[in-house]
């Protein structure tokens, strides 16, 4: 069962805890079910809203006394289901009489979103059958405009269908520009933002209004118009958690890198590309988005360099921008304007045969891990003055 289709059981005599906590568990679980008790079950028992993946979150703030002997009986009526008892952060000894009537965690009063993602992720770990296997999120994000991320997402959404995905999803999370409408040819609909405000109602059949279908894939489009205060818009796990029950690989194309926005989508992430091209604007552009995530707690080595549009005979070498980046290349894409041109016009995907679409079939095979048995050997990172010196300099000055 997939941590989206946990059911909730609160259990509090009042609505002041179920206020503070619900908005919690609505944006971590958006698709989760959540059932209320006003009351303590003194007998133990849950009724019918105990289920295989129900968690119980029981309120031991509200009534200490009478909360402590209904998790007593819930234990000893209902062993399988994990408590997570609610406190106030002022009261480690009553979190510990918790723990040995069999509380499996807790949450201190006021209730944080980091405390419910811990919780959530121990649970996980402590009842494997809670989880199973979900799908794959792959967020591609340019380093400046212009770079050719639009163009690599909808490319590689095709070349997983390809090379085995069987159900794909290309995710427009663009919304100020986003281009996959035009780029697909596809008709102007529905967008992420209906998506979005469809709240804890979300489910499988408003999915599949939304969504438009290309060639094999589901496609999320972005608003036809910009989102007024883009910078400020919310988080993006709601949408990324559904999808990544309905499909085996999510590609999100995400026009941005900066925000709370951006940075959602990035740590919900199994992958994370980040697109440049070779011109020095665009790398020094890389080089603050990969500064950026470093100081939100976002580790250089998680992220995927690409580099899109590349021509060996003009610009840095690879081994320049490795040096001067501090980071390995995860794949060269070649430059092809015309080819790109083309595909652009006809609303089609980038030519199988070409080396773009050799190059971008290889990203999508080393995701699928169609790959994994070549041995990657990191390039030779040197260490010579020089030439190199003046582009050192230049990173240096925009951190």
């Amino acid at each position: 069962m997939a941590a989206e289709a946990w059911q909730i059981v609160l259990v509090t005599p009042g609505r002041k805890i179920t206020s503070e906590l619900l908005p919690l568990v609505s944006s971590e679980l958006p698709s989760a079910r959540v059932i209320e008790l006003q009351g303590y079950p003194l007998d133990g028992k849950l009724g019918d809203a105990v289920k295989p993946g129900s968690i119980c979150f029981l309120d031991l703030i509200t009534d200490q006394d009478r909360g402590l002997e209904a998790l007593t009986n819930i234990g000893k009526i209902s062993p399988h289901v994990p408590v997570v008892s609610l406190v106030t952060d002022s009261n480690p000894q009553l979190i510990l009489q918790a723990h040995r009537l069999g509380a499996k965690d807790f949450l201190t009063q006021p209730f944080t979103t980091d405390q419910l993602r811990t919780v959530i992720e121990k649970l996980s770990h402590l009842i494997p059958e809670l989880v199973e296997e979900h799908g794959r999120v792959i967020t591609v994000i340019p380093a400046k405009g212009g770079c050719g991320a639009s163009t690599i997402s909808f490319n590689l959404a095709m070349q997983l269908k390809k090379s085995g995905s069987a159900k794909t999803l290309l995710a427009d999370l663009d919304p100020v520009t986003g281009t996959q409408t035009f780029q697909m040819k596809l008709k102007p609909g529905f967008s992420f933002i209906d998506i979005i405000s469809q709240g804890a109602a979300l489910d499988a059949d408003v999915w599949r209004g939304v969504v438009q279908s290309y060639s094999g894939i589901d496609v999320l489009l972005s608003p036809q118009n910009p989102v007024e205060g883009a910078q400020e818009m919310g988080d993006t796990r709601p949408i990324l958690n559904f999808s990544r029950r309905l499909y085996d690989n999510v590609v999100v194309d995400l026009g941005n890198a900066y925000g709370e926005w951006a940075l959602s989508a990035v740590r919900a992430s199994d992958e994370v590309f980040l697109v440049t091209t070779t011109e020095l604007p665009a790398l020094q552009a890389a080089q603050r988005v990969m500064n950026y995530y470093e100081n939100h707690n976002i580790a250089r080595q998680g992220i995927h360099l690409i580099i899109n549009r590349f021509n060996r005979d003009v610009g840095l070498t690879k081994e320049m921008i490795e040096t001067a980046l501090q980071t390995e290349i995860y794949q060269i894409v070649a430059s092809d304007y015309e080819g790109v041109q083309r595909a652009l016009l006809d609303g089609k995907p980038i030519q199988a045969s070409t080396n773009i679409g050799k190059q971008i079939q290889q990203i999508a095979e080393r995701i699928l891990g169609v790959d994994a048995e070549k041995q990657k050997k990191k390039a030779e990172k040197s260490n010579s003055g020089g030439g190199l010196s003046g582009l050192f300099g230049l990173f240096s000055r925009s951190t």
